[in-house]
């Protein structure tokens, strides 16, 4: 005895320990409601991998510009033959003029310093930022036909499930009915056929759970793939029914339309600094043949040269204003696009709103009212076809009657909760 108790208990320890354990087959699967599958869905998108390619990208291009403020340095090499060379064309007999070769070489080191530049830079790391913000507000973007498409899976595959569910309860009905009809047969007070119509619509039954239970493993598996899961490992959660008002938040579109409009609002900010002057400092030095600051020293000599340089551009003949109003009509382009966005938005989900706040309110309340008249009527049926008033056919006729009331309740109940959740999604909750 004592051996059987120590059995079980030890039983009992390793049936809790594969519960605890995720992963194992007896772990029970998670529960996700649609907000979290859509999540998950975005999470696990490889749009956001994009995001991480476009703060990288940012982050070399803005060193890049860090290195302006250090010296550039250029070494060169040049040698030449020429046809011709300088010479004085007199011969004096005080002093022999040098003879310079036709043929001239020269290595030179150049190093130059920025001082001044106008302000580029500053401009040219903001416009890198704001490429990168504009990068992920695209991705925000994407994503949300992601979310649409989530929903709408998810719905679908509830849909199934709670069918499924439904035609069971009205299976064991049918199933109870036979029940009773065997033992009527028994007693000789029931027909055979009676009972076979019974078998025949419990066949019925399992053939659309059947057909159910296929086209929700199928929907379920494509979903698992959007989430980022290897198989279905999950179940579906039904909606939480809530009157709380939606909180629309700022789409990715606004803010993809706000950083395009700032960025062209930069680059005209930009155009102000070809009106200023450009200064650096240089310096030069090296070995040549001849000297190239002095062709009287005909050997290979050294030479230096430094100094300060600027470059200005006064006039332009009207460009920088051409451009400006390009980019002022590149802003416009842009709030006439966001202004379209709004409109279509409006008018796509004031359907939505009708439907959610009229529409299925209204359709389920038919709903429970057509479902308690039936359910009247199946009671009385009940007593009916026991008392032979009401053949087995007719019973069958209201007991499917009530089967697809249940089913239409279903429907308009998931129905009103998608409409809403494509709101949320629509909205930016």
């Amino acid at each position: 005895m004592k051996t059987l108790w120590f059995l079980t208990f030890l039983l009992n320890v390793w049936v809790s320990v594969l519960f605890a354990l995720p992963g194992t087959p007896f772990s029970p699967p998670d529960t996700l409601d649609v907000r979290q599958c859509r999540d998950l869905a975005v999470t696990n998108s490889p749009l956001q991998q994009k995001k991480l390619y476009a703060e990288s990208i940012a982050a070399l291009q803005i060193r890049s510009l860090q290195s302006n403020n250090l010296p550039r340095i250029n070494i060169g090499a040049q040698a030449t033959w020429q046809s011709d060379v300088f010479s004085l064309g007199v011969d004096n007999p005080l002093f022999q003029p040098p003879q310079v070769p036709k043929d001239q070489y020269k290595i030179s080191a150049d190093v130059a310093q920025r001082i001044w530049d106008g302000g580029s830079d500053r401009y040219l790391r903001q416009q890198r930022e704001l490429e990168r913000d504009m990068a992920s507000a695209q991705v925000d973007v994407d994503a949300y036909q992601l979310r649409e498409l989530v929903t709408d899976l998810y719905f679908r595959a509830l849909l199934l499930q709670e069918n499924e569910d439904i035609l069971s309860s009205s299976k064991t009905d049918l199933n109870r009915r036979l029940e009773q009809l065997e033992a009527s047969i028994a007693g000789g007070v029931a027909l055979r056929s009676a009972a076979d119509q019974v078998r025949i619509q419990i066949l019925k039954t399992d053939q659309q759970i059947a057909a159910m239970q296929v086209d929700k493993q199928a929907l379920m598996e494509i979903l698992a793939k959007w989430l980022g899961r290897a198989q279905v490992d999950f179940v579906l959660a039904n909606p939480e029914w809530s009157d709380e008002a939606l909180r629309p938040e700022i789409r990715p579109e606004l803010r993809l339309f706000a950083l395009q409009q700032r960025s062209f609002q930069l680059q005209k900010d930009r155009l102000q600094l070809q009106l200023q002057p450009r200064i650096e400092a240089f310096a030069q030095g090296g070995f040549g043949r001849p000297n190239p600051f002095n062709f009287f020293e005909t050997g290979l000599q050294p030479f230096v040269l430094f100094g300060l340089r600027a470059s200005w551009t006064p006039f332009d003949w009207g460009n920088r204003r051409r451009e400006a109003q390009v980019l002022d009509l590149q802003v416009r382009n842009v709030a006439a696009q966001q202004m379209a966005f709004e409109q279509r938005l409006e008018a796509n989900t004031r359907k939505e709103f009708w439907d959610l706040n009229v529409k299925y309110k209204e359709q389920l309340v038919q709903d429970d009212a057509i479902i308690t008249l039936q359910e009247d009527i199946m009671r009385r049926a009940e007593a009916q076809v026991k008392n032979g008033v009401m053949t087995e056919t007719d019973y069958l006729s209201q007991l499917n009657l009530l089967t697809q009331s249940r089913l239409s309740k279903k429907l308009h109940e998931l129905q009103s909760a998608q409409a809403r959740e494509m709101l949320v999604a629509k909205l930016g909750n």
